[in-house]
């Protein structure tokens, strides 16, 4: 048993996505060659990785609809009854349909959620049968391109010699790139609810439909936009709780104190990663609410013009969740520095401080990025008035 999986072992809180669970149910199935061999085999694969293909094509095709919508929909709420021409291509009175336009993007936004969960999990069954069929871990880094499509693989090489390592400027031009994908991301994925928040905004205070048709068009985008945020959530490893952690570091602590240091070293390092993550995740939640409820209340003519509506709005995300994850760390350090000086190692009150601290240091994920957005959303609203 190698030194990660002893980490792993002794985690009080496990994260698993409800994908690992099947793939290892999955894993368990086929570690019978004659089962792999009977109802498996290559033709599996073959059949998977064509589903897999289809399902590919088909989310790129929803992605151009939906981004043709987002446009028409930025353009209907900053044009009004002109034309608005892409390509030689003219579309006149965009205003007039942009209750069907929002109909139709709250419909792909779920349906593309549903179909990439579903892709992730036909690419995860491919590769525990390209374990089966190809065991070697070199020859199935090759292998599996002829069912998978590896999109980045030709773009970022890996060295196998463990004397040569990559030389600075490449390690800066994929830091550039990776940073560069991440603000694309974020951009595209604030800047659609953003955009779907002010048109629902518009189509809930000006109707041009009947009152029971523009109500449920509302409903329906708002329950759409929450359900593709639900199905990407639900994606993510969600934590469960090993009850015998406790006894496992003690036993451990016990037979091998050397041992029991590096492991909490590792588990220490794992938690401060998944800290930073959950800072950056909630932190953006909070903002798009706040920012999104502020803007609502306080400065609601804004939403009649999108394009100023995302230029106060979409800076002060990144502001937010970059500043929300440093002052968090400090936080975190400061904290910390102030319980072990607070609390000896023999101290009787030191689990019970401890865990206070710890859920001081949960509220001010929240509190945090809540009072940054807050004077945030506050400033950019008053600055054009």
């Amino acid at each position: 048993m190698d030194d990660a999986d002893d980490v792993v072992k002794l985690r009080q809180v496990k994260w698993k996505t409800n994908l690992s669970r099947q793939v290892n149910e999955f894993s368990e199935i086929i570690k019978d060659d004659e089962v792999f061999e009977k109802y498996f085999g290559e033709k599996y694969v073959e059949m998977l990785a064509d589903k897999s293909k289809a399902i590919t094509r088909t989310l790129i095709k929803l992605g151009v609809v939906y981004t043709a919508l987002m446009l028409s929909l930025f353009a209907s709420q900053n044009i009004g009854e002109s034309e608005f021409e892409v390509f030689g291509y003219g579309f006149k009175n965009l205003s007039y349909y942009k209750d069907f336009l929002l109909l139709l993007a709250a419909l792909i936004s779920p349906i593309s959620a549903i179909l990439s969960a579903y892709q992730q999990y036909l690419k995860a069954l491919i590769r525990e049968c390209l374990k089966k069929i190809a065991p070697d871990a070199s020859i199935r880094q090759f292998y599996s391109h002829l069912y998978m499509d590896e999109y980045f693989e030709g773009l970022i090489s890996k060295n196998s010699e463990t004397s040569i390592a990559p030389h600075g400027f490449v390690v800066l031009l994929l830091v550039i790139f990776l940073v560069i994908i991440l603000f694309l991301f974020f951009t595209l994925l604030a800047g659609s609810v953003f955009i779907q928040i002010s048109v629902i905004y518009d189509i809930a205070t000006k109707p041009a439909s009947s009152h029971y048709l523009n109500l449920f068009i509302v409903i329906f985008a708002i329950a759409s936009i929450l359900l593709s945020w639900l199905v990407t959530i639900m994606q993510f490893p969600m934590p469960e709780v090993d009850l015998s952690n406790y006894s496992k570091l003690f036993e451990l602590e016990k037979q091998n104190p050397e041992k029991y240091k590096e492991s909490m070293i590792k588990l220490g390092r794992e938690n401060d990663k998944r800290e930073a993550l959950s800072t950056i995740v909630l932190s953006v939640i909070v903002y798009i609410v706040v920012f999104a409820g502020i803007a609502l209340y306080w400065s609601s003519g804004i939403f009649n013009n999108v394009s100023s509506f995302l230029s106060k709005a979409m800076p002060g995300s990144f502001f937010v969740m970059l500043l929300s994850s440093e002052l968090a760390k400090y936080l975190k350090r400061r904290g910390m520095a102030w319980f072990f000086q607070k609390y000896p190692d023999k101290s009787d009150h030191r689990l019970p401080a401890f865990k206070r601290l710890g859920r001081v240091f949960f509220l001010a994920k929240i509190v945090v990025p809540l009072c940054l957005s807050v004077g945030y959303a506050f400033f950019a609203l008053s600055a054009g008035r």
